[in-house]
């Protein structure tokens, strides 16, 4: 039987194509898992990117226009983008047909491309901006690098070099950053910040097969919904931008303080030695000894390790101003300062190890 008699002869709608998605086997699994678990992982990891304070510099605004509190608008947009591809994933015959799938897949390029583009702008001012870039471009090279391997030595045997070769790597970069990064946040780390670049990669991907297998002409109702999306999408990018500066201005003006330091040095004063100082606004605010010893411990770990002080200055902004709260008198105080005073100790020891002249330098009223 002849493939006319087994659809009716010509008539039909569209071509029939007979090519299939080419991400088949574990593949599409890997696929899934990674347009969907990674954006969503991303999205809650993004919050620990939040500035402190109004620094003026552009990752600040940059990081903001990342928060879900910005983005929600594009949530949405995502997810429609994400289905679509699941949909082509679990039965690429039957959906990729539809234009309303293959829209989804294109406007998934579009918007892999434009967090690629911002986590580009926000990493180059980063420290590790190199070894991050060899993680985006990982599906760039390595195939490449794999086949040429392949064809000079045995399979088994450019496998087992290749992970020689990656545990070696993931070891010295442990041994780096051994004491600012846990291993685990490292990979995590890691994925979040490939997440929008492969993404761009994996959607740009079926976009090509989709165009080259089964685009067809765009008519009205088409036109009408990739419209409807352009509205949405500026839609979208207007209320991210606006809600950027909003929460940009919800920020300190100033870095953040040392909560339970501060409000430790209101003990009586005989105790927690204190003295007021006046600030530049015309302000005055209570000054001790171990206040500015521990400030100048965080000062130091921000410069040594930025990550590690971005992370532990988020909890303890949570933990901080909660206790801070509950320091309403100086008899509070004062046991606040006594229970600081390992801290204390331990922060100055450190200081003396690291700084250089850090004993010659007076920080005493």
């Amino acid at each position: 039987m002849s493939l006319e008699n087994m659809t009716g002869g010509n008539q039909v709608s569209e071509p029939i194509n007979l090519a299939r998605f080419p991400v088949t086997g574990w593949r599409r699994v890997w696929h899934g898992f990674f347009v969907t678990v990674l954006p969503s992982f991303s999205f809650w990891a993004i919050q620990f990117l939040e500035p402190e304070w109004q620094s003026g510099e552009l990752p600040a605004y940059l990081a903001l226009l990342f928060q879900p509190a910005a983005s929600i608008f594009f949530l949405f947009l995502l997810a429609y983008s994400v289905i679509s591809y699941l949909l082509l994933l679990i039965d690429s015959e039957r959906y990729a047909p539809l234009f309303a799938v293959r829209c989804g897949v294109y406007t998934g390029v579009i918007l892999a491309l434009q967090y690629s583009v911002i986590l580009f702008l926000y990493i180059l001012d980063e420290r590790y901006y190199f070894a991050i870039f060899l993680v985006w471009f990982f599906p760039l090279y390595y195939p490449r690098i794999h086949r040429w391997a392949t064809g000079r030595w045995t399979l088994m045997q450019v496998n087992t070099a290749f992970l020689i070769l990656a545990l070696i790597a993931f070891a010295i970069t442990l041994y780096i950053y051994k004491e600012t990064f846990h291993p685990v946040f490292l990979v995590a780390a890691a994925l979040v910040m490939a997440a929008p670049f492969w993404s761009f990669l994996i959607a740009g991907a079926a976009t090509i097969w989709l165009y080259q297998n089964h685009e067809t002409k765009l008519t009205l109702p088409r036109g009408f919904g990739i419209a409807g999306w352009i509205a949405a999408y500026v839609v979208a990018w207007r209320y991210d931008i606006l809600k950027m500066y909003e929460l940009y201005s919800q920020l300190p003006t100033a870095p953040p303080d040392c909560y339970i330091a501060t409000a430790a040095a209101h003990g009586h004063p005989k105790l927690v030695r204190s003295w007021v100082v006046s600030l530049a606004e015309g302000k005055s605010m209570r000054m001790n000894e171990q206040l500015q010893i521990l400030k100048c411990s965080e000062l130091a770990l921000l410069v040594v390790a930025p990550r590690l002080h971005k992370f532990v200055r988020k909890i303890y902004d949570v933990v901080g101003k909660s206790l801070a709260r509950k320091i309403q008198n100086p008899l509070f105080a004062d046991i606040a300062y006594l229970l600081l005073k390992p801290a204390e100790r331990l922060a100055s020891l450190v200081l003396k190890l690291v700084v250089p002249g850090f004993d010659a330098v007076s920080i005493y009223n």
